[in-house]
């Protein structure tokens, strides 16, 4: 579904114009995490006087727009995640078919607890056998992940969403952020 779709799908549930509270009620956030999406720029406001003072207004196609692009980032499968599948495997082509933990520490920018952390999770699917973690044969270097359970993490809405993310991981996104708007442009939204 482009956004186009998705628009006239939802917009005649709402008005043109809503207030910061009927924003945070449509999209089932609290009014502090509202007013931090403007703050961010992520939803545009503006201002408009009336009898009562200046009141906020914001559009409701851009909540709309902002919820379809979440959606479409936070997807399992979509071109999208696709492209960014192809992006990493580049960026790990001459990387060997298994790496270590501390591999994953240079590609990621994330300290070894943290990915330990992962793996426990089981959001990071290290190699094991007998439902132990096989460990490197060099002393110190960690666990044993297979390169493509660790694209299908990075590839992950996991790890996209991390909020406090390693300076790597910002250049990263950085980059994968390009990739979102040419999918995006691509969907007509």
């Amino acid at each position: 579904m482009n956004f186009n779709e998705y628009l006239s799908s939802m917009s005649h549930h709402y008005p043109e114009y809503v207030t910061r509270k009927e924003m945070a009620v449509i999209m089932g956030i609290c009014e502090s995490k509202a007013y931090s999406l403007e703050k961010q720029g992520k939803i545009p406001y503006e201002y408009t006087s009336t009898s009562d003072g200046k009141r906020q207004k914001i559009k409701t196609a851009d909540i709309l727009l902002y919820q379809y692009e979440q959606m479409c980032f936070n997807e399992l499968e979509n071109e999208y995640v696709e492209a960014l599948r192809r992006y990493f495997e580049k960026q790990l082509k001459a990387y060997p078919n298994v790496l270590r933990t501390s591999d994953v520490k240079r590609l990621t920018g994330y300290v070894k607890t943290t990915i330990n952390n992962w793996i426990l999770r089981n959001e990071l699917k290290a190699l094991c056998y007998k439902n132990q973690r096989i460990k490197s044969p060099q002393r110190g270097k960690g666990t044993l992940i297979a390169k493509e359970a660790f694209i299908n993490f990075l590839i992950s809405p996991y790890y996209r969403n991390i909020v406090r993310k390693s300076a790597l991981h910002k250049e990263q996104e950085q980059e994968y952020t390009q990739l979102f708007i040419r999918f995006l442009s691509k969907r007509g939204a």
